[in-house]
């Protein structure tokens, strides 16, 4: 019989689960803020989560986050980016060239489809200001560009609405909300552009010296190769358990594990967590974000930045990325990116690699012709099949409302916290969880110092919230349609639903005697 593995016990006052972007903002946070009894726990070997650069083909790449969305000094990760110098490009859909199965150049047709989409386009993103403004609920983004004249039925239509809507969202319009996609804060906040990072020091860059700031070389408050099986919970604190039998125990605990991981039950919370908080953590979707990069002996393709392939399939290796386009990598680097979203990027993770270069390959001879050579090297991303990942990045579905924010946002217990790119408005994007990792560690720094602690999710309180009203509830948030106004004749008006339910049985039972030949008298 083996011995049972003996992992080292350790007791501090936070524990940082992951070391993606949202752990180390929190850590860098609680650092900040005088918070240093801390440890992080990470279950790979390095720092970054779903920021990672690697070689491939003689150059940096990077097969998680490659943009900055958001060109503003206001934006914490371009910050860090410009204040690095780090090389890279704004990007857009400007530079592009469209061509069909066929092979033939169809970029006219492309603009003039795209220009028939601004009209619907903006009929949706004022209907979603219409409907967040008076309080009406939420929609599928394609019900609204359906009701806008947007129905695409074309393979051109199809394959531009892929462009604008599935390639940044990962999943079709059918499943992406109308009020949070269209009323996107990041957009709002730090506008539209975006800067494509090419630096050979590959986007990590900045999560390392973030790391820098804070932790020393072989610093013990960073724990790599630490696969968390366990969370256990309750009021007086968190104890963490690793694979390899180690121990950790804490005050408070920082969870940044992915939606994926959440979702997939990897690690165990005991007791398990609150109805609450998992069915918000459900409602978030965990998209897929194939790359595909491919190094061949000679460039064959375009020289635009883009590349679009319009094929029978909607989504199929329809989005090229022409690594040697101006501003990119050098002329002679032969490297092309192709990247596939939802249903297509899951089905290719799941097959091997040799199967998805014939595919590549066969879209690339019908754009360019039989003669072009087979590649030299392929990289095909995996991030939903990695069990510390179980995805690319976080969606919203449609329906979810500051109500359900609350609930992802607030803490377990008043000791277990969680922070993420999927647990703020800023979903989905770096500088989401840079935001939810410094919220998070800020709360706890506060109760620490003695100030208000957040203790978890209250629901809503539901009355009557009127003050004129006899039942008027002050402790009520929520107004149920429940007030009961007072008459100068002493007596009160009931609320309109009930006074309209005391009319329809009224009615009923009138028409009921009346079809049975009764004789019926009121008297007032």
């Amino acid at each position: 019989m083996l011995p049972a593995c003996q992992g080292e016990t350790v007791k501090t006052k936070v524990l940082v689960l992951g070391a993606g972007m949202a752990g180390i903002s929190a850590a860098r946070s609680l650092n900040q803020s005088g918070l240093t009894d801390f440890v992080i726990l990470e279950g790979t070997g390095r720092i970054g989560g779903r920021i990672l650069s690697m070689q491939f083909g003689g150059k940096t790449i990077d097969i998680g986050p490659n943009w900055v969305h958001g060109i503003s000094d206001d934006n914490p990760v371009w910050a860090m980016v410009k204040s690095y110098n780090m090389a890279g490009i704004v990007s857009t859909l400007d530079s592009i060239k469209v061509r069909n199965s066929s092979g033939h150049d169809v970029t006219s047709q492309w603009h003039t489809v795209l220009a028939s989409l601004d009209e619907p386009s903006e009929a949706a993103y004022d209907l979603a200001v219409e409907r967040n403004a008076t309080g009406q609920p939420d929609m599928p983004l394609r019900a609204a560009l359906k009701s806008c004249g947007w129905n695409p039925t074309s393979s051109m239509e199809k394959a531009v609405e892929y462009a604008i809507y599935d390639w940044p969202n990962a999943e079709e319009p059918d499943v992406t909300s109308l009020l949070r996609g269209e009323l996107d804060p990041t957009t709002e906040m730090f506008g539209k552009s975006e800067y494509y990072i090419t630096d050979p020091r590959g986007y990590v860059y900045i999560i390392e010296r973030m790391a820098e700031r804070f932790l020393t070389k072989n610093d013990q408050r960073l724990k790599l190769n630490k696969t968390i099986t366990t969370v256990h919970w309750d009021y007086d604190g968190v104890t963490v358990t690793t694979k390899d039998g180690s121990s950790y125990t804490a005050d408070f605990a920082i969870v940044t594990f992915s939606m994926g991981v959440l979702q997939s039950n990897s690690v165990e919370f005991v007791p398990g967590l609150p109805d609450w908080k998992r069915e918000a953590i459900s409602r978030v979707h965990m998209v897929s974000y194939t790359k595909i990069y491919l190094k061949f002996p000679s460039k064959f393709w375009d020289d635009d930045e883009y590349i679009v392939y319009v094929g029978e399939q909607k989504g199929y290796y329809t989005i090229w990325h022409n690594m040697e386009a101006e501003g990119l990598f050098p002329a002679g680097t032969n490297i092309i990116l192709v990247t596939l979203v939802d249903e297509e990027a899951r089905r290719v993770e799941a097959q091997s690699d040799e199967a998805t270069q014939a595919e590549v390959m066969a879209v690339l001879r019908n754009m360019y012709g039989e003669s072009i050579p087979d590649p030299t090297d392929i990289l095909v991303t995996r991030w939903g099949q990695d069990p510390f990942f179980r995805g690319s990045y976080a969606n919203w579905g449609v329906g979810i409302d500051d109500e359900e924010l609350r609930k992802l946002q607030a803490p377990v217990a008043g000791r277990l916290f969680f922070a993420g790119d999927g647990t703020g408005l800023h979903y989905g994007y770096l500088q989401g969880a840079f935001f939810e990792g410094a919220r998070v560690a800020g709360a706890i720094a506060t109760c620490v110092r003695g100030g208000p602690c957040e203790e978890g999710y209250q629901p809503p309180r539901r009355g009557c919230t009127c003050p004129a009203a006899d039942n008027f509830d002050s402790q009520a948030t929520v107004d149920n349609g429940s007030c009961l106004y007072p008459t100068s004749g002493g007596d009160r008006i009931v609320p309109f639903s009930t006074s309209f339910y005391i009319m329809v049985v009224a009615t009923f039972t009138f028409y009921l005697f009346k079809s049975l030949g009764w004789s019926l008298q009121l008297t007032g």
